[in-house]
């Protein structure tokens, strides 16, 4: 009896899907990446250390079905609930990696986690300035302040054992002149502690260093057209300070000059006149004598 090809045709259908049926079934294996999710923490512990950000696992699985593993991100929970101060060494439970019925975790690389786990505590304690980088020339940090002066740093019992105090770090501070200068300061902790707040006022009164000098200079009279103008004393005595990077610039000294100019509306007579004094920056007159000249004006 012959066969017809509508048979042979359901044949082959028939065997196809038998075979894919087969080969669906067929368990198969890979290795995948799980990262590590943490629960039940107690609050007044913390995690110092021994958590890896991923672990291997070992997936068995229908063939036809193991590849949509591939395209998921894979998440083993680690339950923390029971964890104390000091050393925990935790299984790795199979359990813990949510697959689905279909799959099977075979073996798991590491089998488990020896962590470290400290108290969770709060200190109060002083804030000590400090700044990073060059201050500007000639200029010298005579006092720094904080506010607030404390802070409240929590942290791993251990790492804050042994702090005494915190650091509130700055750019270094920046001025044309002495005085103040406020800036903010993060307070520099480690990464498992934090501060409260973390920004802090750090306040630095800035000094120059300078040197003092007495010099003397010839007054320098502006002349009024139609006036004679005499001068009691024709010179004034002036106590500078200057910066400690231009003491030895004798140029820059000599350029300083004491004027005296009439004033507009001013009649023959006998006055007690101020004078005007030319200085280079950052050179500053901390005394002067005599503060007025007596000049004797008169007509032409």
């Amino acid at each position: 009896m012959g066969v017809s090809f509508r048979h042979l045709l359901l044949a082959f259908i028939m065997a196809s899907c038998l075979w894919v049926v087969i080969s669906g079934r067929e368990q198969v294996e890979i290795w995948e990446r799980a990262s590590v999710e943490l629960k039940g923490m107690p609050k007044d512990l913390t995690l110092l250390s021994g958590l890896p950000p991923e672990i291997e696992i070992r997936v068995r699985g229908p063939k036809g079905l193991i590849r949509t593993i591939t395209n998921r991100q894979l998440t083993y929970v680690l339950d923390l609930s029971k964890v104390h101060p000091g050393l925990n060494v935790l299984p790795i439970q199979a359990g813990g990696i949510r697959l689905g019925k279909a799959f099977d975790v075979v073996e798991v690389r590491p089998s488990r986690l020896t962590l470290e786990v400290d108290k969770l505590v709060e200190k109060e304690l002083p804030v000590v300035p400090r700044w990073s980088g060059e201050l500007p020339p000639d200029f010298f940090v005579e006092s720094a302040t904080v506010t607030p002066q404390y802070v409240t740093v929590s942290g791993p019992e251990s790492e804050l054992a042994a702090l005494s105090d915190v650091e509130a770090v700055t750019s270094a501070p920046v001025a044309s002149e002495p005085g103040s200068v406020t800036l903010d300061g993060t307070v520099s902790l480690s990464l498992r502690a934090k501060a409260t707040p973390p920004i802090v006022d750090v306040t630095y009164i800035l000094g120059l260093l300078a040197q003092e000098r007495t010099i003397v200079r010839n007054v320098i009279v502006i002349p009024r057209a139609g006036l004679d103008i005499t001068l009691v004393q024709d010179s004034v005595t002036l106590t500078i300070e200057v910066p400690d990077s231009m003491k030895d610039n004798s140029a820059l000294i000599d350029s300083i000059r004491v004027i005296l100019e009439l004033p507009e509306d001013i009649t023959p007579g006998e006055y007690q006149l101020p004078y005007r004094l030319e200085l280079p920056e950052n050179i500053k007159v901390v005394g002067t004598k005599p503060e007025t000249l007596t000049a004797l004006i008169s007509s032409k």
